[in-house]
């Protein structure tokens, strides 16, 4: 059974349920409000004739014909001496003689059923002209209820038959409402990519509800499909342009080689020197492309450590290599931070890597403890960066200054990895610069 269906079936039910629960309700309470309105005037009628055979109270009356103007159409009226003998009985049908007979010392009224037929019997204890007790005994056949009763009954069960009609359009019709979107929904995701190409469903309802966000951020998932697919082609065109231009050199050199080789032994060493350089940079950028493809979150070793320890030790290892001055300035120590020192590390010899890759002057880097954060900051005092280049600084192979990047043997994936390794920490990073006078990249780790 499809989901139309159960939704059609369950919304029918439903309504038939809560009809025939109202229809039972209103059964039950006018039942009960006639059979109690007809039992209080059985109750009175007794009570008038007790109350007539108290102001009559004479041993020349005729009780029968007293009792005989008191009796009902549908009833009978005996009285009931103490050892349970009836000395006078009137009734309209011989049948009701043989209702079950009651002594009582006090007013009683009740509804009871005999031979299928419901009466209301009040028994009323009188004094006799003897000055002895007796029972004045009043039924009457509740018929008029019955009828009354059984005619709500079948016009309850009639309006029953009649409601599923419209419990069954309402259950299409809700349905319907329900299902559609939803199927349209389906058929997208079923048809996508058409011919290539993302379709986005058409909104057409103008309802703010459940159905209306889900369509709504169906299409949004596509924009992001898209976006992620264009990356994903804008990557895998750079990526083949930054491997074709190392390939092209050490295929030009080994070409150059084995026609030269012999007539100019010294282009062995130029030649080598640029394939063995040419082919580490294939290697760099190669790691650089694993690691940007790469789950970061699923390969984070997470420990406390000091992040000026962390710090210390690459400045110690790119001083080594460019003998430059890198200063640290630091109010505290220990910060301790919660993270992957290994790619903590990675970030930040990016950071300062290109700093002094792309300056001359000293290198500064500051680290300080907030509240809820740690920060650290890289400055150089180089050429800067136009704004127009900040934007895309974080790009994939996006390169400043695309001549001097392959000089000092940048690929443009640095910044791209230092920020997915930030982010995956839950940090920031953000970048400021002046032309001639400097670029500041800061990281803000959370510290809870």
């Amino acid at each position: 059974m499809n989901l139309k269906r159960k939704i059609q079936l369950f919304i029918t039910l439903l309504m038939i349920g809560i009809v025939v629960i109202i229809n039972a309700v209103i059964y039950l309470l006018y039942a009960n409000h006639l059979t109690t309105n007809e039992i209080d005037r059985v109750q009175n009628e007794a009570e008038n004739i007790r109350e007539a055979m108290a102001q009559n109270n004479d041993s020349n009356l005729d009780f029968r014909a007293l009792l005989q103007a008191f009796l009902p159409p549908d009833g009978i009226i005996r009285i009931i001496q103490e050892d349970g003998g009836v000395s006078y009985s009137v009734a309209k049908s011989p049948d009701f003689s043989d209702l079950p007979i009651d002594f009582v010392q006090q007013d009683t009224i009740e509804r009871i059923d005999y031979e299928d037929t419901p009466f209301a019997q009040a028994s009323l204890p009188v004094i006799w002209e003897d000055g002895s007790i007796v029972t004045l005994q009043l039924s009457v056949a509740l018929y008029s209820v019955d009828e009354a009763i059984e005619s709500l009954r079948f016009v309850l069960l009639i309006t029953i038959i009649v409601s599923i009609i419209p419990a069954l359009l309402s259950g299409s019709f809700l349905a319907n409402y329900l299902i559609k979107p939803i199927r349209k929904l389906t058929e997208g995701m079923h048809n996508n990519p058409i011919n290539g190409k993302w379709e986005r469903i058409d909104i057409q309802r103008k309802n703010k509800d459940e159905l209306n966000d889900l369509q709504d951020e169906y299409n949004k998932m596509i924009d992001r499909i898209e976006e992620n697919i264009g990356k994903q082609q804008q990557f895998v065109s750079d990526a083949s342009h930054e491997l074709r231009t190392p390939l092209s050199v050490i295929k030009s050199y080994a070409e150059l080689l084995k026609r030269r080789v012999e007539k100019k032994p010294e282009l062995l060493h130029e030649g080598t020197d640029t394939i063995l350089r040419e082919t580490d940079r294939m290697k760099t950028l190669i790691e650089q492309m694993l690691s940007l493809a790469k789950n970061e979150h699923e390969n984070l070793n997470l420990t406390s450590f000091d992040a000026v320890g962390a710090l210390q030790s690459v400045i110690q290892s790119i001083t080594a290599v460019y003998s430059r001055e890198i200063q640290l300035h630091v109010k505290e120590r220990p910060i301790m931070v919660f993270a992957d020192n290994e790619k903590l590390q990675q970030a930040l010899y990016i950071l300062i890597d290109n700093a002094c890759k792309y300056s001359d002057r000293e290198v500064v880097t500051t680290i300080t403890k907030g509240k809820n954060t740690i920060l650290i900051s890289v400055k150089d005092f180089g050429e800067g960066i136009d704004s127009e280049d900040l934007a895309h600084i974080f790009d994939r192979f996006y390169r400043v200054d695309k001549a001097r990047s392959r000089k000092t043997g940048g690929t443009g994936l640095g910044l791209s990895i230092c920020k997915q390794i930030v982010e995956v920490h839950g940090g920031t990073i953000t970048v400021e610069s002046k032309k001639n006078e400097g670029t500041e990249f800061v990281i803000t780790l959370p510290n809870e």
